[in-house]
């Protein structure tokens, strides 16, 4: 039986040393049919030299500036050859059997959409087992050890595998994200339209968390919190997007009047707080918080159109996903 043709796909901005290891790892694997596809953000440290030297198998899309996450990842499927597209961050260093895990878990079950790896830290931690979904729309990450194929709400762009044939007929990730959330979206579309999102435990993918987006903090928070208003406008259905918007920014006022008496408690008590810092790096600035807005009402017609397409091919409703946990408050 030939084997599936798989196509790595990898963004890369700067991150040199970090693909020299990554690149390294992908070409020990077991599995015999794949290629590898770079996007280069137009990076300055002579990445494309280096691959070019080394890997010269290795398709490279050049790229004159810096497009981000989603829309690289989506210029590079329209190259591809593959039956499934592996999205892999350059901040990781894979196992030998990491891509046929994830086929064997595809050949199984027909109905599986999108599979991840398991994500662990350099010192073998788990960095993430999947993202859920809460019942406002919040995504948080799960590091529950696990030892069984599990639903999971989304599957980290750090290492994804999906069909190429679900990835284009849900047109991709959104490229108006930009980066952070795009691979949320993407998992959350994927259960609308019908097909599961699982993680496998046994394909084992090493992650440096944070390496490639630690410089760009503040328009970090900018994407995060707009993607993440985004995904709540275009993905539930009428009554529970307005549902978890309206709570969405009553939990941030609270949060953001808790921050405001925090900041006037330490100065009016000349006290330190390393867990006040802390808070304040946690959640968005007002100033970010109205651009997101702003961003919002810019892209009105856009998110609209989105939120028509995406309800119209609907097949799994929100209710159904809360029934099976895929969106859930229940953290696990």
């Amino acid at each position: 039986m030939e084997l599936s043709k798989v196509s790595v796909i990898i963004v890369n901005y700067n991150g040199k040393e970090l693909l020299e290891k990554c690149l390294d790892s992908l070409f020990k694997v077991e599995y015999a049919n794949f290629e590898v596809i770079i996007v280069d953000n137009n990076s300055t440290d002579n990445t494309i030299e280096f691959v070019t030297k080394n890997y010269p198998t290795i398709i490279i899309i050049k790229l004159d500036s810096n497009k981000g996450f989603a829309e690289p990842n989506n210029l590079a499927a329209k190259t591809t050859k593959g039956d499934f597209l592996l999205f892999l961050n350059n901040d990781t260093v894979v196992t030998p059997n990491f891509i046929s895990e994830m086929i064997k878990v595809f050949e199984q079950d027909k109905t599986i959409g999108i599979c991840q790896s398991l994500l662990l830290k350099p010192n073998r931690s788990i960095d993430s087992s999947g993202d859920f979904i809460d019942k406002l729309g919040i995504v948080y990450n799960s590091k529950t050890k696990i030892k069984e194929i599990r639903n999971i709400s989304s599957a980290r762009g750090a290492s994804m595998l999906i069909q190429k044939r679900i990835f284009n007929e849900l047109g991709g990730f959104d490229k108006k994200f930009f980066f952070s959330f795009e691979d949320v979206d993407l998992g959350w579309r994927t259960w609308i339209l019908g097909y599961r999102v699982v993680i496998v435990p046994n394909s084992i993918v090493y992650h440096s968390p944070g390496t490639t987006t630690s410089k760009l903090k503040s328009e970090s928070a900018f994407h995060g919190l707009k993607n993440q208003l985004a995904m709540k406008i275009t993905n539930f259905e009428p009554r529970f997007m307005l549902r978890s918007l309206f709570l969405f920014f009553f939990v941030y006022g609270l949060r953001e009047i808790k921050i405001w008496f925090d900041y006037k408690f330490k100065h009016n008590t000349n006290m330190t707080s390393t867990k006040y810092e802390k808070t304040i790096a946690k959640n968005p600035s007002i100033k970010i918080i109205i651009k997101s807005i702003f961003w919002i009402f810019k892209n009105i017609g856009y998110l609209y159109k989105k939120h028509t397409q995406v309800n119209d091919t609907r097949i799994f409703s929100t209710t159904y996903l809360e029934r099976i946990k895929i969106i859930s408050n229940q953290k696990q």
